[in-house]
């Protein structure tokens, strides 16, 4: 079997959009809930690609809750990856909260939804909305998050959320010597400014990155000033 007949089904292409023509989500499920394991993974990367980038707010919100319901498993990382495909607007309407909501009791889902978007968030406060939608409040767990995936606004959050464990030095070296093991531009940037903020001495490395005193009052409250101080 090819990659294409593994992607595409004409059989059931015509059979999904009937479904979603008629906006009937439950029959969807029931549709899906008789294909063969094949026909279900050719059905579920369908949706994501084809059929869910084309949805309005309401129907894409909608459907990833009612396909979530049925088999988060199967189609949650879909349906994320959806969403970024086309840049969709995160937590702008009542069904995309409510969809994030739903996972707050499921540790598995927090972190598969988190992990998949957080690389592609470009706002601050978008971060922090869908960790609040998320139930996502220990401080230590947003860190191991947000440490993965090192952004302009994935930075800008780590270092507020630092700042929550400060009392915890030895976390915060290691912390700063996971950004240096990671070898990019930003994480480095970030390792240094984190090293000069905290004072940490025990942090040892070449950093070219100069951070005047006076900016470090605003770093954690300006976004446009951390920008600027990461030469970003």
């Amino acid at each position: 079997m090819s990659v294409n007949d593994k992607h595409y089904n004409p059989v059931i292409a015509a059979r999904l959009r009937t479904i979603v023509d008629g906006r009937q989500w439950s029959v969807l499920c029931t549709y899906l809930s008789g294909l063969s394991n094949s026909h279900f993974r050719t059905a579920g990367y369908m949706l994501g690609e084809t059929f869910m980038p084309k949805f309005d707010e309401t129907e894409f919100w909608t459907s990833a809750k009612t396909l979530c319901d049925y088999n988060s498993k199967a189609f949650l990382v879909t349906i994320l990856k959806s969403c970024v495909k086309i840049a969709r607007p995160l937590f702008q309407s009542e069904e995309c909260c409510t969809f994030f909501l739903s996972m707050r009791h499921n540790d598995e889902e927090k972190r598969k939804a988190s992990e998949t978007l957080l690389p592609h968030i470009s706002s601050p406060e978008t971060i922090r909305n869908m960790f609040q939608l998320l139930g996502i409040e220990d401080p230590y767990q947003r860190i191991s998050l947000l440490i993965k995936s090192v952004t302009p606004a994935t930075a800008f959050i780590l270092l507020n959320t630092l700042r929550e464990v400060e009392d915890n030095r030895a976390y915060i070296v290691r912390a700063t010597s996971f950004l240096i093991k990671q070898g990019s531009g930003l994480s480095f940037n970030l390792a240094s400014l984190i090293k000069t903020y905290f004072d940490l001495a025990e942090v040892k490395g070449t950093f070219s990155l100069k951070i005047e005193p006076y900016a470090m009052a605003r770093l954690t409250t300006d976004y446009d000033a951390f920008l600027k101080t990461m030469k970003l």
